[in-house]
Formats: C-alpha cells, structure tokens, sequence
C-alpha cells in the first residue's frame, strides 16, 4: 500500500505523492536547512536558475556537508548554489508520465552512492517535484505483487462464475483485477442495446451502446473485426472526435466482450496521462474482457466449460 492508502497501483510516476520544493540557486543556505528541519518529510530541494531546473540537493546530503568541519562557516549563510558546486549533485529528472518500473531503472542506473537519492518529476504544466525513492520502490512493490497474484485472481473469477454467483460480484471481481494489473483512469463496458435486457447488473460502469457511439469508425471496427483497438496518443488521431463522451483519454483501447457466437460489447479502457499502455497490459485485458462475456453470457446456452479451459491455457505468467 502507498503512502496515501491506495493499494492500487498507479499508471505513472506523476501520479506517486511528491513534493514541491524549490528555491532558486541565490537564496540563503540557512533559510533552506530551516525549512527541511520544519519539514522532515521532504527528501531534498530543487534548485532553480533562468525558470530550469539547476539541480538538485539530498536532504541527506545538505546535512552532512553542514555537519562537516568549517560547514557551516562555510556555507550556511551563502548562496545554495555555493553548497551544491561543493557537492557536484547533478538531478535525475523523468517525466511524469513515466512507468513505475522505467523510472525504478533510471534510479538504479545512478552511481551508487546516487541510487537512493529523490528524483525530479517534470509535469506536463512545465513544473518539478521531487519523488522521494523509497515511495517509488513501494510503487514498484505493489506491482509486482500483484502480477505476482494474478493468476490466482483469475482462479477465483473462474470459480464465481462457474458458481453462478450474481452478475454485480462477478463484474467487481473482474474490474478489481484490471485495476491492479492494468492502471487505468476511465473504464467503460459498453453493451449492445439488443443484449440490454440479459444485463442483470446495477455495476456503475455498464452502459448501453448509444446508436451514435455505435456508428463511429473506431466502434464499428471493433464490431465488425471482433479485434481490440489501441490509441497510442488519441491527440494524434483525428478519428478520435466523438470518442470524449468516455471520459478524457490520452491513451485508449476497446477490446470485443464476444465470444465465437455472441458480441455483447466493448470494454473501453483509458489514461489521463501520456502512459500508453504495453503489450503485456494489452494481452491481459483481452482476457479480462473473455471474462465479461463468459460472466454476461452464463446461461448454458451460451457457454461451456471448455471455453474456461481454453481461456485458463491463455493466461500469462511474467
């Protein structure tokens, strides 16, 4: 669990709880070590020149320099920018749109005597804060436990289903799954109006398919190629226009809920930031959406168990 209480884990860096502490490379070194000791939970301070990012001082450091012989003689009530020429500390700047485990690399690809230093996260707005290390090592954690556990999730949706437990469990199982292996910031299931009235669901992310949302080029070609859809930068796709009605998306796949008889509907997934999603993401929510049709479709008319069988031989181990 991150330090905000969340336990899912997020699509990028920028969404990790941070801190934005910066002061320019003129101001006093006193002034800045006063506000680190009021505020213990800052990992270190940006230094800014000209509206850049200068650099970038450890908290640890800034002490240990000040605590040394003639440091704070030498130091204290000059510049900042005269203790971090001292220090030669250079930032570690990544984007806030970064994944958790690309960011995790640029850390640890630091000297050694750097790696557990904060890095500095650049937002899309032009601004900085700093990302203290062992927040993204928690990030990272939670990830990997819960690709460690997924497997298991997908044993016990099986099981719910073949349990005929109600629709709503099912769906919240699913979704709940998806959110802890594949980060998103909007989902939708859009169903075919035709398939409405076999919705036995109150799940607030059920909705019928609009006659005009079903008529736009990316959902007919989902419907009619049965194949998921992936947007890389939905900026950079004027097809796109229409689409907003699923929240905002810069980043965006529909997959088919259908098995080979039936196309009930789409599952729309979606990110706010500049995160697409990989391969692996992409394969794993197709087989969350085989979940969602065999979950809408748990009448023995509509499904057997060898298409459990089949889907289980599909399941992917990283």
């Amino acid at each position: 669990m991150l330090p905000t209480g969340q336990s899912y884990p997020p699509a990028s860096v920028g969404e990790l709880p941070s801190y934005e502490y910066q002061v320019s490379t003129e101001t006093i070194t006193e002034n800045v070590s006063s506000h680190l000791e009021a505020h213990p939970e800052i990992p270190g301070v940006i230094l800014i020149s000209d509206g850049k990012v200068h650099s970038m001082i450890p908290r640890s450091k800034l002490f240990e320099r000040l605590g040394h012989r003639y440091g704070v003689e030498l130091f204290l009530r000059k510049p900042i920018a005269n203790l971090q020429e001292s220090l030669e500390t250079a930032p570690c700047i990544v984007s806030s749109n970064m994944r958790i485990a690309e960011a995790i690399n640029n850390a640890l690809c630091r000297k050694t005597e750097s790696i557990y230093e904060p890095l500095v996260v650049e937002y899309d707005n032009g601004s900085f804060q700093l990302l203290d290390v062992h927040t993204l090592i928690m990030a990272q954690s939670l990830v990997m436990e819960n690709m460690n556990n997924i497997i298991s999730s997908m044993n016990r949706i099986e099981q719910s289903i073949k349990a005929d437990i109600p629709l709503d469990t099912s769906l919240e199982m699913i979704i709940d799954a998806i959110k802890r292996t594949i980060p998103y910031h909007n989902a939708a299931i859009l169903i075919k109006p035709s398939h409405w009235a076999k919705i036995s669901s109150n799940n607030e992310l059920l909705y019928h398919l609009s006659e005009s949302l079903s008529s736009h080029p990316l959902i007919k070609s989902i419907f009619e190629t049965k194949q998921h859809t992936f947007i890389e930068n939905t900026k950079r796709v004027p097809s796109w226009a229409g689409m907003e009605v699923l929240g905002k998306a810069n980043t965006w796949m529909g997959l088919p809920i259908a098995s080979a008889r039936n196309f009930d509907g789409i599952l729309s997934l979606s990110r706010a930031t500049d995160t697409p999603f990989n391969k692996n993401e992409i394969d794993m929510a197709k087989t969350f959406s085989e979940f969602m049709c065999i979950a809408i479709n748990r009448t023995t008319e509509h499904y057997d168990d060898d298409q459990f069988t089949n889907m289980i031989k599909r399941k992917f181990i990283y």
